[in-house]
Parts: C-alpha cells; structure tokens; sequence
C-alpha cells in the first residue's frame, strides 16, 4: 500500500479538511517561490553592486600605483602588479590603449604581447568602469581604469575577478528559503487542517446523525457548535429529527392499533365465510371470491402487525445458533402442502456444505424464508419450481431461492422490499400479494446484520438471496 493510501485512509484526499489544508500549504509554496525568486533577484543585484563597487575602488588604486611607478625609473612594474592582483584578490594587467597586453601579473599564466579583446564599453574609458559577466565558469567582473603619464603613451589597468562566490551564497539563500517556505507551507497546512476540522466536525456528527436516521434509527440529536451557521443548521435538525420521530412513533401505534382493532372483526367475517362455504350448496364463484378476500385480507393484517413489532425499537430478538439444514427443513415441511396445492415443484440440498450454523432468532428467521418460499409460490406458473441452494465461504452462507415465475424489470430490483410495493408486470395485485412480504423479510434480515439481495436474469424468474455471518458449531446443539 502507497504512502498516498495510507494517507488517504485517515484523511480521506477529497475531505473538506484535506482540499483546505492542501490549499494552505500550496498558497504557502507560491509565495515562497515568488518571494525567493525575488529575494534571489533584489540579493543578486546588491551583492553584484557592491563586487563593481570593490573592483572600482581596486582598479583606481592600481591605476595609482602604475603611474607612480611609471614616474619612478627604478621601479619594478611586475612587482608593482603581483601587489596590486594580490591586494585585489584578482588579476591585474596593464594594456596599450589598442589592448595589448604589455603586463601580466599572473606569470604562470602570462598574456604578455596577447591582444584582448575587451568589451567597447570596456576599451576606451575616461574613468575607472567596472562590469560583472556571466562566464562559462561563473561570474566575473571586469574594472578597467586609464593610466596617464607626462612622458609615457596612454595605457590601460585592467582587473579582473571571480565573483563566482556570489552564486554560492545565492544558492544557499535559495536552499535557506525554501526550507523555511516547506516549513511554513507545513504550518499552514497545519492550520488548514485544525480550522477546516473545526468546520468539518459538525458536519461530520450531522452526517452521522442523518445516515442513523437513514437506517432507522430515528432518535437523533447533534451539538450546536461551530459557527453561527452550524449552530442554526444543527438545532433546525434537531427539531426536524424531534418531529419525523414523533410522526414515526405516532404511524407505528396507528397501523398496531388499526391492525388490532381489525383483527377480531376480520376473524368474525373469515368465521361467518368458511361457515357459509360449508353450508350453501351449490357453491358460487362469488362466495369463493369472498371467501378469498377474507383471507387476503386477514394475511395483510398479519403483515401488519409482524411489521408492527418489528419497527418496535425495543425489540430483543432470540439470538441462539442455528443449523442451517434444520431451519431449511421445517421451512420445508411448512411449505409443501402450499406448493403441492398449486402442482409448483420445491428443491431444496439434500446435504449442505460444512453444516454451515448461523446466529439468529429462529421464528424470526423461519418467517423470512416462509415469506421468500411463499413468494415464490404465489408466483410460479403451475407445475413450476423454486429451488433452495446454499453458498457457504469461510465466514458466510448465503440462501438462495430461485423461482421459475416471470421475473422482475431491472428497473424495479431495487424497489423490491419496500413497504407496499408491488411490480406493475406478471407479479401484479391479481396475485393476491400485498407488497408486505418482502418488506418483512428486509427487516428481519437486517434485524440480524444480514444482507438481502435480488437479482432476476434475462429469461429466468427470480433469485432472492439472504446473506448471515456463520459461527462455530456449539459443543451443545439445539
């Protein structure tokens, strides 16, 4: 794993808090190049002038001393220019006025009768003139001063220097402000991030809050802090959580209390039914249908009241393992009387793989997979199938049911388990389907921190999928 992945795992790289410090610590680069580049400039400039001020101030002094010595018979004029190159720290020749070279004072090295070619501005001076060049080695400066005697041709002294310790220091300063430009660009960064923080933290506890809502969990509160702007924000939450859980709270006691108040009249119309269906002869289609709703709508009021305690937020489910292949079986052995009604074939594994246990609740399990076989079976064409298959891996199984009804539209997959929601194709009201199955299989499977997942390929019914976390088999079955 890269440094940047690493990174990104504890702040995540498109965070409010990440983009803000970054942005700090760029702005804080861009003016360290430009200060250092003007730095650099404004530092070359003076150090540069105060070379040109030192080799005027050197050349005009040799230019002295070569017209004294001129004026003195016995003086040694390559002594005079060592002295002159050594106090300098340069190279001191003396020059015809056409640029031959008459003296040099670097033996070693001598130009002697060497013609130079100085720069015009350089050839021909009236008074000292100094001028720094950049050179393949580095920088040089260039003084140049007239000598005039009564009883000598005019002559020239020129001085030349390596000035190439200048580039040395400028790189150092260079070194010297970007490494307090990193630095500062760290602080500001730094600062980005604890400021950001303070305004990405409220933000973070109201998203927080929000996703608990999206799951269900309803109560929610947030601290006002941060800015005035969070503080509103946060409290306008505060109320709107306070009024969706009051008005959730106030739908769940109706739908538990209408479904209770329906159910003994309804257990009266379905009683007075089954009576007329035994005792009127010949039989009618219009006492089968009504017998039919009867029991349609009774399964609806049940719907209603298992959904009811399941949207309880004290609900405590009895949690305890499970074989997979017992609870398969009596979810079998429920079913077949229901399938074999309607000629529709039940598959389920004869053996399952590893015998696989999960944790759970076993009625509430056992209802979800009725409800999955049950819809199914309501589904499939007659002399059709459902087949049950189990996937186990090393921490999960996962129950498949697999219908050979008409199948669900792409489009409406994820719909599937959401309250009273019904596919507008084969899979229609007619089928005597309330849309609440399904829902109370999403509830219970999430009840247990399961996933449930639809899947309907082309040309093929439909394959729901209930996804448990296994545990160990226990020393004591149950």
């Amino acid at each position: 794993m890269s440094w940047y992945h690493k990174l990104d795992r504890h702040i995540p790289t498109r965070s409010l808090r990440w983009q803000l410090g970054m942005s700090y610590a760029t702005l804080a680069l861009v003016v360290t190049a430009l200060l250092t580049g003007l730095a650099l400039r404004i530092g070359s400039n003076i150090s540069l002038a105060a070379e040109q001020r030192q080799a005027l101030v050197a050349v005009s002094g040799a230019a002295t001393a070569f017209r004294e010595a001129l004026a003195n018979p016995t003086a040694d004029l390559s002594q005079v220019a060592r002295q002159q190159s050594f106090a300098s720290n340069g190279r001191v020749l003396w020059l015809n006025d056409d640029g031959t070279v008459r003296l040099d004072a670097f033996a070693e090295a001598a130009l002697g009768g060497t013609k130079l070619d100085l720069p015009q501005e350089l050839a021909q001076p009236t008074e000292p003139i100094a001028r720094a060049y950049a050179a393949s080695s580095g920088w040089v400066i260039y003084a140049v001063a007239p000598v005039s005697t009564p009883f000598q041709p005019a002559s020239l002294v020129v001085l030349a220097q390596d000035i190439s310790h200048i580039q040395h220091d400028l790189a150092q300063l260079r070194a010297t402000l970007w490494l307090l430009g990193g630095l500062l660009a760290c602080g500001f960064a730094a600062l980005g991030f604890l400021y950001a923080r303070s305004v990405t933290r409220p933000l973070g506890q109201l998203t927080a809050a929000v996703q608990q809502m999206q799951a269900g969990n309803l109560a929610q509160k947030v601290v006002p802090e941060g800015s005035e702007e969070l503080r509103q924000l946060a409290t306008t939450f505060n109320t709107m959580a306070t009024n969706v859980a009051s008005l959730d709270e106030e739908r769940r006691a109706f739908v538990a209390n209408a479904a209770h108040e329906l159910r003994t009249p309804l257990a009266a119309l379905q009683a007075l039914a089954y009576e007329m269906q035994e005792n009127i002869a010949p039989q009618t289609s219009e006492l089968a249908a009504f017998v039919r709703q009867t029991e349609r709508l009774g399964r609806t009021v049940d719907n209603l009241l298992t959904l009811a305690r399941l949207d309880n937020p004290d609900i405590k489910p009895r949690m305890i393992p499970i074989r997979v292949r017992n609870l398969l079986a009596e979810v079998f052995w429920v079913m077949r009387p229901v399938a074999a009604k309607r000629s529709i074939e039940l598959i389920f594994p004869d053996e399952l793989e590893n015998e696989p246990w999960v944790l759970g609740d076993p009625d509430w399990l056992h209802l979800a997979l009725v409800n999955i076989l049950g819809n199914s079976v309501r589904y499939c064409p007659p002399h059709g199938g459902a087949r049950v298959g189990v996937i186990c891996t090393s921490n999960t199984v996962a129950i498949k049911v697999a219908d050979s009804g008409p199948g669900v539209p792409r489009e409406a997959l994820s719909e599937l388990g959401q309250r009273f929601y019904r596919v507008s194709s084969a899979r229609e009201h007619s089928s005597g389907g309330s849309g609440l199955g399904l829902a109370i299989v999403r509830e219970i499977v999430e009840l247990h921190s399961g996933q449930l997942a639809f899947a309907s390929p082309p040309g093929a019914g439909l394959i729901v999928t209930v996804t448990l976390a296994t545990v160990p088999e226990p020393e004591d079955e149950l």
